[in-house]
């Protein structure tokens, strides 16, 4: 074998989506868990779970 994973060639180009929070649309990533840690999604520009409250501020208001 030469070690080559077509799964891992395959999503190596495959466009990703972006993930964007409902609260204040900025967009975020999942954090892989692991046997002591739970998966979370953060914000990418904080690395926070919690909207920053400026960010919620501007946010438009959608009836939620």
């Amino acid at each position: 074998m030469t070690g080559h994973d077509p799964a891992a060639a395959r999503d190596s180009y495959r466009p990703r989506i972006p993930l964007i929070c409902p609260r204040c649309g900025h967009e975020q990533r999942v954090v892989p868990g692991g046997p002591e840690r739970a998966i979370k999604v953060v914000h990418l520009a904080t690395g926070r779970e919690a909207c920053e409250p400026e960010d919620l501020a501007k946010a438009p208001d959608n009836g939620l």
